[in-house]
């Protein structure tokens, strides 16, 4: 870094993986005071030159074989790999004076407006806020910690709390649960964090013999919001408890705690006040339910180089959300994004509550619920369902099915059934999308669901033979092609059909 000329305050950009060089070069950068950021190969041009291209003194380190954005290609770059960072033997020059005060890293959030913004994010608001969370989950440096967030948003998650507690940290670019097992019970991981639907993919083959846990002690869930449907069935399959947990970008990591089994949050980690208070900005006296604010030393103070969003989102030392809260008995329930209430008819409803409804129905697997505008009442409920491949849903029977959750007017009076629903690069449903790009049906989903059905097939066929007592029957076998044939539905031809069923009676007969 020094001997390409980066002093401090410089911003230095990466376009790295999940793997080593992530952080070596993020804390190389911290001690030369320059300001990291973690750049995204598929941002458009505009979201480049506004989050990066803007700076007068900016540099590049590009991992090899990486994709780059084409706005760097008239910025200096310096291309590595692992080899070279790990094999280093130079001595670095003299190195700055950093402060606890000192800005250390660009961190992008879109937040609610959708334009990209850089929370300045300082040595302390690090440092405070992996302090307070590795005491609130009690980690010590024996833990090995690894997760499955992606590049995208407070990425320093990644290795901050192994890096503080000078412990292990696992990275892995690996999107496969069954090689993400395998590397967390050969590591000996004791702590994941992912979203819900990789922990989804990982609790399927928690039971399987060939993989296993390793020696988890506990599971954090973040990103999206969890139902106790969802929270129960992964500790059912797993055995491992699953804690909730919120934060975000601007308050530099996780700020609010779950207990294991139960949904909303309990815990408020050390270093963080927060509030709920009515969008008139005063404190929450009414349903109990409002808008969160948070101050602390974890809070960033600024998005640099926008004053306008910086006064909008941070004032008198507190920063607004955006998010939508219920406190009870002393728990605090995560409703929906302030810009995403409905009034229907002057009467509040919260998409995430309605739609955590709608989730309980077997045959919905994802759903968004937006506003949509009617002349009478304003506005209403619109829910957009991706069903269970295979079922068919009709209105009048949700609308029955939602009179025993819900109250009348926040059951949706719109219904779109669609193949999939858009999300941003983090994962979370794009609801400013909902209803205006299409997105196309997941065939390799559809493929594994497939593949899946045919392997218990193929166990059940064998244990068949098993209980009948019979091998390989030459004369049988035709009996069965014939029979088998006559369902054939096509594409496949029935001479092909033929070849592969007479292949899977004598691989399984000969068993």
């Amino acid at each position: 870094l020094q001997g390409m000329g980066v002093k401090k305050g410089d911003i230095v950009g990466a376009y790295v993986g999940k793997n080593v060089l992530f952080p070596c070069i993020f804390t190389a950068v911290s001690r030369v005071g320059g300001l990291f950021m973690v750049l995204d190969p598929n941002w458009p041009e505009t979201v480049f030159q506004r989050t990066f291209g803007r700076w007068r003194r900016r540099f590049i380190i590009a991992e090899e074989e990486k994709k780059h954005s084409p706005g760097c290609m008239s910025i200096e770059t310096w291309v590595v790999n692992t080899d070279s960072i790990l094999s280093g033997s130079e001595v670095p020059y003299s190195l700055p004076e950093v402060k606890p005060d000192d800005i250390v890293y660009l961190n992008i959030t879109s937040g609610s407006t959708g334009i990209p913004k850089c929370a300045a994010t300082s040595h302390r608001n690090l440092v405070v806020n992996t302090k307070g969370v590795c005491r609130a989950l009690k980690l010590t440096r024996n833990d090995v910690h690894m997760s499955l967030f992606g590049m995208v948003g407070h990425p320093h998650e990644l290795f901050m709390r192994g890096l503080f507690l000078r412990g292990k940290t696992v990275l892995s670019e690996s999107p496969y649960p069954r090689t993400i097992l395998q590397i967390m019970s050969h590591h000996k991981v004791t702590t994941l964090m992912g979203l819900a639907p990789q922990l989804e993919n990982l609790a399927r083959l928690f039971s399987r013999s060939d993989v296993n846990s390793g020696e988890v002690r506990f599971v954090e869930a973040g990103g999206m919001h969890l139902s106790d449907d969802f929270i129960r069935r992964f500790e059912d399959r797993t055995g491992v408890p699953l804690f909730t947990v919120w934060g975000s970008t601007e308050t530099s990591g996780v700020v609010l705690i779950g207990e294991p089994g139960r949904e909303g949050f309990s815990k408020v980690v050390d270093g963080y006040t927060i509030q709920i208070r009515e969008p008139e900005e005063k404190l929450s006296d009414t349903d109990n339910a409002g808008e969160m604010w948070i101050s602390g030393k974890g809070v960033v103070g600024e998005y640099l180089g926008d004053r306008f969003s910086t006064i909008e989102n941070f004032q008198e030392g507190w920063y607004r959300t955006g998010d939508i809260f219920r406190s009870e008995e002393d728990r605090f329930y995560f409703l929906g994004r302030r810009g995403g209430l409905i009034k229907s008819a002057g009467l509040k409803v919260y998409p995430l509550e309605v739609e955590l409804a709608l989730l309980k129905h077997h045959d919905i697997i994802d759903v968004c619920v937006v506003g949509a505008v009617h002349p009478a009442r304003g506005e209403v409920p619109a829910a957009y369902i991706v069903q269970r491949p295979g079922k068919s849903l009709f209105p009048a029977a949700l609308r029955i099915y939602l009179r025993s959750i819900l109250s009348q007017h926040k059951i949706p009076k719109i219904y779109h059934f669609v193949s999939g629903l858009p999300r941003t690069p983090n994962g979370k449903i794009d609801r400013k999308a909902v209803g205006k790009v299409e997105v196309l049906p997941d065939y390799r989903g559809e493929l594994l669901r497939t593949d899946v059905e045919l392997i218990r097939l193929l166990n059940f066929r064998a244990k068949l033979f098993e209980n009948i007592g019979r091998g390989f029957d030459a004369t049988w076998v035709q009996d069965q092609v014939e029979n088998v044939l006559g369902h054939n539905p096509g594409p496949l031809s029935d001479s092909l059909a033929e070849e592969m069923i007479r292949f899977i009676i004598s691989t399984f007969g000969k068993r």
